[in-house]
């Protein structure tokens, strides 16, 4: 690499251009070929932020594809994935901004799960593959700069994210459930990109269970722990991540649906009891649906929950990760072109 490029990389770095890692510098020659293969013209608006009065621009898409290490082949992805960012019902200035320092999830599923060659057994929720660390790369990027719009707004995570690098979960090509975007209205034969604002994943560790419902069980403990943020509000929601050894029970026992339904009817904590630790405001909102003395649960609706199945055999682990309040929506699109 010679002085030129890496003095490049420098001036990306002091011009704000970065995540806080060395970026591509995004060289007319690296984003040309970029805007070709996502079909775009350098001036056309992808998408908009009408509370900033923002307006993405292709050519701002394909050098951030570019800064974030992301190939050619990945864009049918990628422009599926800033709709979806771009979509008004993500939030991604709040995303941006929250106090509570949320992430850009990623989900990939279908098809382009193998044909693209995402990592999604072992390690599925850190994969450093090249392809998932770099759409999800590209993701926090996309964040960070419509986000801030020019320098508006600053990022205020209390304790932040990890994810806030990256954050890019591929689901199985082959599932018990159906894929994962099938529960949002897709076909089970297209290829998908869904984001959601989250949390860090939250492990859970069922060694000896012999039973699914004692996988859900534990899942569902998981969901319940008194700092989770949806007591109040019940906004936000979960994705449930199963592993194929706890999958192999579950799926025994339960259809998702089931699996879901267990879960919304049998996760819940005492009110009381969240009163007495602060999670409940006092006097509560109308909007809070607070019943004193009665079993509470984190989520207002059953649609707020959702399964993706990936990871390894040979541990017998699933995860929770709690979406954002601020984000009500998981936003699910079609991947053309793969």
């Amino acid at each position: 690499m010679s002085h030129g490029v890496l003095d490049d990389i420098e001036k990306c770095m002091e011009s704000g251009w970065t995540d806080g890692l060395p970026v591509i510098p995004p060289y007319g020659s690296l984003v040309d070929p970029m805007l070709e293969a996502l079909g775009w013209q350098a001036t056309d608006v992808v998408g908009n932020i009408p509370d900033q009065s923002i307006k993405v621009r292709a050519e701002q898409v394909a050098a951030t594809a570019v800064m974030a290490g992301c190939k050619l082949e990945y864009a049918p992805v990628l422009r599926a994935l800033v709709l979806a960012i771009l979509d008004p019902r993500f939030n991604v200035s709040g995303v941006e901004v929250t106090t509570g320092g949320a992430s850009v999830l990623v989900i990939v599923s279908g098809p382009v799960v193998a044909a693209l060659g995402f990592e999604h057994e072992a390690n599925a929720l850190g994969a450093n593959s090249r392809i998932n660390a770099t759409v999800g790369r590209f993701a926090q990027m996309m964040r960070l700069f419509c986000g801030k719009g020019g320098g508006v707004l600053q990022s205020h995570g209390t304790v932040g994210h990890p994810g806030r690098l990256s954050f890019c979960i591929a689901e199985h090509p082959q599932t018990a459930w159906g894929p994962y975007h099938t529960q949002f209205g897709l076909p089970a034969e297209v290829s998908a990109v869904s984001v959601m604002s989250s949390e860090g994943p939250n492990s859970c560790n069922n060694h000896y269970a012999r039973t699914g419902a004692a996988i859900l069980d534990t899942i569902g403990d998981c969901m319940l722990h008194y700092g989770q943020t949806a007591w109040y509000y019940r906004s936000s929601g979960y994705l449930v991540v199963i592993a194929p050894d706890h999958m192999a029970l579950v799926k025994s026992e339960f259809t998702r649906e089931q699996a879901r339904q267990y879960l919304y009817e049998n996760a819940r904590r005492q009110t009381d009891d969240l009163v007495k630790v602060g999670r409940i405001a006092i006097p509560p909102l109308e909007y809070a649906e607070v019943e004193f003395g009665a079993m509470r649960t984190p989520l207002k609706t059953i649609d707020q929950l959702s399964f993706i199945e990936c990871g390894a055999v040979g541990g017998r682990f699933s995860a929770v990760i709690p979406r954002w309040a601020g984000s009500q929506n998981v936003v699910c699109k079609q991947i053309v072109g793969i």
